[in-house]
């Protein structure tokens, strides 16, 4: 069982100071804990479906052709370096954990 040190240290803040793109990675600097620099922590990432908006959804399409196209696509959410990240952290003392957001 977790110890009361182990569970305050589930969720934190840091900064971010290098990203692995391609491995969806990055690592991410404590400044609470005096500066210590995580290893490899993942980033997680959510479905971005796209929506029409609520006049395409009701046939309305003011001002628009029937036929309308956009060149589009969709990127996963990739923290850059200096970026403030949540994390949370798996209380086992690796050092495994996760980014889970941006904090503006």
């Amino acid at each position: 069982m977790a110890d009361l040190t182990e569970l305050k240290n589930i969720v934190r803040k840091g900064i971010v100071q290098s990203v692995d793109a391609e491995g969806m990675k990055a690592r991410v600097k404590f400044g609470d804990k005096g500066g210590i620099i995580s290893g490899n922590l993942y980033i997680l990432t959510t479905p971005r479906p796209v929506v029409p908006s609520s006049e395409e959804k009701e046939g309305n399409r003011v001002g628009m052709a029937q036929e309308h196209d956009h060149a589009a696509y969709l990127a996963p959410w990739i923290p850059q370096d200096g970026d403030m990240v949540l994390c949370l952290m798996i209380p086992d003392g690796d050092g495994e954990g996760y980014i889970l957001g941006g904090i503006k």
